[in-house]
């Protein structure tokens, strides 16, 4: 009887590791932007949160892209944000800061979103991903073709 108890309690303890585990990756979020500015925005939203917000001071329009110093953030120190033909925001680019490190930037960030960068050089879900190249970081929108190219990829 006691062996019974065991191997039930056994697998009622596996079970919920593994829900566990599964639940751990729902919760995994890839951001959407940085700060205030999301992937999706106008140009012109972008450039009207940099001129309005005063936490973003340091910025150039460059035609296709806004290059941004990034103040008051302990992870990051230049945004990149990249638009298409249509001026719609489609990548951030984070470049991070020598200072901390490369493996101490991941790690505050992987905790923050619950993401395993490093490990894993690229995260795709719900239309957006994340990326990690060299010393930066790109979130993007993912063209639906490839979204569905790399559905279930951690």
């Amino acid at each position: 009887m006691s062996y019974g108890k065991t191997i039930v309690s056994v697998g009622i303890l596996m079970c919920m590791l593994v829900v566990g585990c599964m639940v751990g990756e729902a919760l995994s979020k890839v951001p959407e932007g940085f700060r205030d500015i999301k992937l999706g925005m106008q140009k012109s939203q972008v450039l009207d949160v940099l001129q309005k917000n005063p936490r973003h001071f340091s910025y150039d329009d460059m035609g296709a892209q806004i290059g941004e110093v990034v103040r008051g953030d302990d992870l990051f120190r230049y945004a990149t944000y990249r638009f298409d033909e249509k001026g719609v925001l489609f990548e951030i680019k984070l470049q991070m800061r020598e200072i901390l490190g490369r493996d101490r930037v991941l790690e505050v960030f992987n905790a923050q979103h619950n993401l395993r960068l490093g490990s894993v050089p690229r995260f795709v879900e719900s239309g957006f991903s994340i990326e990690l190249q060299e010393n930066s970081l790109i979130i993007k929108i993912v063209p639906a073709r490839e979204a569905h190219a790399a559905k279930g990829t951690p």
